[in-house]
């Protein structure tokens, strides 16, 4: 790699860090292009050789989030494989990397902005669609067992959105015990379909 290609990596890396940092200070609103680039170091002038949009740049961040949030992911599938995991203790560890924090920040704020932005909706749509499908490949490579996997595979599904609910809710009504409460009774839930799978 040419030493200009470095340098143009460490540019769109300083960028994306910028605007996920910024998006999670000030929201999508509020993280204006010129916000971005002075917490970037970056002049307007060299951001324009990486990136015709701010929405480019976002969509670039959202893709650089859900590929920590993917490697983090096998770790978590890697769990799923052994025979004595414990729902409860993987719904919590789910919980407290996913959805709290600047991770869930960040999230709220993408999917907020694309209700209203149709071309960031756009742009975003095959990354989140990529995101899901590289997390289907991984739950399928922890449960080769296709029913297996069929039955599983909602209740993991099921289990993300909830978490995700409760991480959007988390925002506005502060009751940690109460959510708290709530994991415990799905990973119950869990805990009993598992027994009836094949």
């Amino acid at each position: 790699m040419s030493t200009q290609q470095e340098r143009s990596l460490r540019t769109r890396k300083k960028l994306v860090d910028a605007t996920l940092s910024c998006l999670q200070d000030h929201g999508y609103a509020g993280a204006s292009l010129s916000r971005i680039l002075e917490r970037a170091g970056v002049s307007r002038g060299a951001w324009s050789h990486h990136y015709e949009t701010k929405r480019a740049m976002v969509a670039d961040s959202a893709e650089a989030l859900l590929s920590i949030a993917l490697e983090e992911a096998h770790g978590v599938g890697d769990r799923l494989a052994s025979e004595s995991f414990d729902v409860e203790a993987l719904l919590e560890e789910v919980w407290s990397r996913f959805y709290q924090g600047p991770y869930r920040d960040v999230w709220v704020e993408f999917n907020v902005a694309c209700r209203t932005d149709v071309e960031l909706r756009t742009r975003l749509t095959p990354v989140i669609e990529g995101f899901f499908d590289e997390l289907d490949a991984i739950w399928r490579s922890q449960l080769p067992d296709p029913a297996v996997y069929a039955r599983a595979k909602d209740l993991l599904d099921l289990s993300l959105y909830l978490l995700r609910g409760m991480a959007l809710q988390s925002l506005s009504l502060d009751r940690p015990d109460h959510f708290r409460h709530l994991r415990r009774a799905w990973a119950a839930i869990i805990r009993n379909e598992a027994v009836s799978l094949p």
